[in-house]
């Protein structure tokens, strides 16, 4: 590789994964109501990058050796493409997003996975990209090259990793709330068999109508796009509306108990109400309300479908989270002007 191809490639590798933390952060910002920890964002981003392709080459390194006398035909190749390597990379990703399901309580809501899962699956697709770059560079010796081969799988292998590893995470996140454990093996199990599907069909896709078409024209490029970035902007907006209609509804009860102000329910679940300063003086206060009040709407929320233990240490949770509030707000007071 020669020390312009290098720079060539360099270049294109660090705008690709600028690119992919940009989108990244957007759709962290985009969940509007309840943001996870950016550090756990972070954090899942990483493990999307560093363990999950370490653990898909070691046990992709471990399967060629145990079928190292199989023969290679088309049907175990078809085999391998469409359905082992998106189990075993798939299956990769999600462990970092049921770790945070285990060892993090802010993880509550499809939402929640459907950003957890994007941040892991772009982190998986920086680590991809610059694999297949270095392989490529070594072969191709063309600026031009490099850069389509790079931007096309920003474009396309970036977004399977991610609308893949989303699925993953938005069906966890139904698991999640799902209150009794056969209901969480079957959301879980439900999700990452979707996220397998998807990323294997993106596979045989590839082989069986090809890349490109006559004379090079990127044809599966200029058809996948539209409905793949489609899919995932549909689905983020249907749990994003979920999360409204769970806010109002469980913000609605409380203001029946007399719990909250009536002013909370016409401010908190609508995004660009909650961001204006006119409903609450202190804007480091407003912060602290609306955290408030989103956490206590979505843990009422689950606990109608939590087992009994959990679900008692939930309600625990709720009435610590209404007595911070009560130290903030008093609903005896006139509505704010």
């Amino acid at each position: 590789m020669s020390l312009a191809t290098a720079l060539v490639l360099l270049a294109a590798l660090t705008v690709s994964a600028a690119i992919l933390l940009i989108v990244v952060a957007l759709v962290w910002w985009v969940d509007r109501y309840d943001r996870e920890p950016l550090h756990l964002v972070v954090m899942v981003f990483l493990w999307g990058a560093s363990a999950a392709p370490l653990v898909s080459v070691t046990v992709f390194g471990v399967m060629d050796r145990l079928l190292s006398g199989v023969e290679e035909t088309t049907t175990v190749a078809l085999i391998s493409l469409g359905l082992v390597t998106p189990m075993v990379e798939e299956f990769s990703k999600a462990v970092a997003v049921v770790l945070v399901v285990v060892f993090s309580s802010k993880f509550d809501n499809p939402t929640d996975g459907v950003v957890y899962g994007t941040a892991v699956g772009l982190g998986f697709a920086v680590s991809e990209n610059v694999i297949y770059g270095i392989s490529a560079g070594v072969h191709l010796h063309s600026a031009a090259g490099i850069l389509i081969l790079v931007g096309g799988r920003t474009l396309l292998s970036a977004g399977v990793h991610a609308v893949s590893s989303a699925t993953f995470g938005g069906f966890l996140g139904h698991a999640v709330m799902s209150g009794k454990l056969p209901g969480r093996i079957m959301w879980s199990a439900t999700g990452l068999l979707a996220a397998i599907v998807l990323h294997g069909s993106w596979n045989l896709s590839l082989v069986w109508f090809g890349p490109v078409g006559e004379s090079g024209a990127p044809r599966l490029w200029l058809a996948a796009l539209p409905v793949l970035y489609l899919i995932y902007i549909v689905a983020l907006a249907l749990v994003l509306h979920s999360e409204h209609r769970i806010l109002k509804r469980q913000l609605g009860d409380e203001v029946e108990l007399g719990l909250v102000p009536s002013w909370v329910l016409d401010v908190i679940p609508f995004y660009r109400r909650r961001i204006r300063a006119n409903w609450w003086p202190s804007r480091s206060e407003r912060t602290v309300i609306a955290r408030l009040l989103t956490r206590v709407a979505f843990r009422k929320h689950a606990l109608r479908n939590l087992p009994p233990g959990e679900a008692a240490m939930a309600s625990l949770e709720v009435v610590k989270l209404r007595q911070r509030l009560r130290e903030i707000l008093d609903p005896e007071d006139p509505e704010p002007s």
